[in-house]
């Protein structure tokens, strides 16, 4: 029989195989076995071989339930190719015309191929562009989590173009949802059309195994009290704050010698964190744990005793919410992170962690000290953040958005009722 449920074409510029992260988790989440929808995802290209991309492709349509189309790249960049910046002028233009007239066409093919009855664009700055090609009959919705509405994004001259687009698919939009209230308050500056959905995660993956020292054991930190970072080392996670708050507490004495600092992650700063341990004299109390892979993500959490990300705004580039704290939550840690961004609706702020200046090292280094010395205070704050990640469940999170995609077709009468 044929399948007649509405079809969702769900447009995600970063994605699975080759992105990871809480992006990718969150929409894979929301769209794994989503039963009153048929779904196509919308990937591209760019960061993964065309024989990876091809397997997981495969094995998506069998293990979630959704079908896979690609575009080759969703953002332009500069030709590779040119030795001198003089070729890469005379190459700039051409490549930029093709990049916009292939992507347009593939798009217009995809948006014919599938005729969807709701478009949901997941990356308005990278994908906005092409939204003014969508079906007259498509709803359009908009999901934000933030940093792509302030961030400064390379080619910088693209940007002014980028953002006129971006802007064009927030105020042409049936609705905007929002991860976050900081969102939603960017997005109110161009469109009256939003509502909130708060990020969530998956709780058959993140929760208190009770493996704790076998975990600990396996890491081997079963003599130390562990401070975790769990991130891209990028800046605006602050993660040099956070050496340097440390730096701050062992020159006034109060760094306990079982302390250790793991960073556990991948990305362009991990050479400067490096020197930055080495210049502070931390190398005995630092760790660098590198990629966790999402299989071993849980246990990594529950290993430690306080999670750290002291995250800040640079030029606009902030945490649009930070599923993080809510994953070392679930999984019985206490939290740190920053201010900066959406993070106020991820950390219940003097119950399961602790909210701080991103900027100030001192505040980052107190915070440090308090949770890392107070036993009970530790205590108290699992107990609190177990109760807290449980209001950010993944089936919450599908039901809302299934709730909203509903309404939708049901306000425009583009299609039956979903049941």
């Amino acid at each position: 029989m044929p399948d007649e449920r509405p079809l969702l074409l769900f447009v995600a510029p970063y994605f699975a195989p080759g992105y990871h992260g809480g992006v990718v988790q969150i929409y894979l989440g929301l769209l794994r076995q989503f039963k009153g929808f048929r779904v196509v995802v919308v990937a591209d290209n760019w960061n993964v071989s065309p024989e990876i991309a091809r397997a997981w492709d495969d094995m998506a349509g069998e293990s979630f339930g959704f079908e896979m189309e690609r575009l080759d790249a969703f953002e332009f960049h500069l030709p590779q190719k040119a030795r001198s910046s003089l070729t890469k002028s005379c190459l700039l233009l051409p490549s930029l015309m093709r990049f916009f007239v292939r992507g347009g066409r593939q798009w217009k093919a995809l948006c014919k191929k599938h005729a969807p009855s709701i478009i949901v664009c997941g990356g308005t700055y990278s994908a906005g562009w092409l939204m003014p090609a969508n079906p007259s009959q498509s709803v359009l919705v908009n999901y934000v989590h933030g940093e792509e509405l302030t961030m400064q994004v390379a080619p910088a001259f693209l940007q002014p173009l980028m953002r006129a687009y971006q802007r064009r698919s927030l105020r042409n939009a049936d609705m905007n949802i929002a991860v976050s209230r900081y969102t939603a308050d960017l997005i109110a500056q161009t469109s009256e059309r939003v509502t909130v959905l708060p990020n969530f995660i998956d709780h058959d993956r993140f929760h208190v195994s009770g493996r704790r020292e076998e975990l600990r054991r396996r890491y081997g930190w079963c003599d130390k009290k562990v401070l975790l970072t769990v991130a891209r080392l990028e800046p605006r996670k602050g993660i040099d704050q956070a050496l340097r708050a440390l730096a701050r507490l062992k020159d006034r004495g109060d760094l306990q010698s079982d302390w250790r600092y793991v960073i556990a992650g991948k990305g362009t700063e991990l050479g400067a964190l490096r020197r930055l341990t080495g210049e502070l004299g931390l190398e005995d109390v630092v760790e660098f744990l590198g990629f966790v892979a999402d299989g071993d993500l849980p246990g990594c959490y529950e290993a430690a005793d306080v999670f750290l990300q002291p995250n800040r705004n640079l030029n606009g580039d902030t945490e649009g919410f930070g599923v993080v704290f809510l994953e070392a939550a679930a999984c019985g840690l206490p939290v740190i992170g920053g201010v900066a961004g959406g993070t106020g609706d991820a950390i219940d702020h003097g119950l399961n962690g602790f909210l701080v200046d991103g900027e100030s090292v001192p505040e980052i280094a107190d915070a440090i000290a308090l949770l890392m010395s107070d036993d009970e205070m530790r205590r108290r704050f699992r107990l609190h953040g177990l109760e807290w990640a449980s209001r950010f469940d993944v089936e919450k999170g599908r039901v809302g958005f299934a709730r909203i995609l509903t309404q939708l077709l049901q306000q425009n009468n583009r299609s039956r009722v979903v049941s």
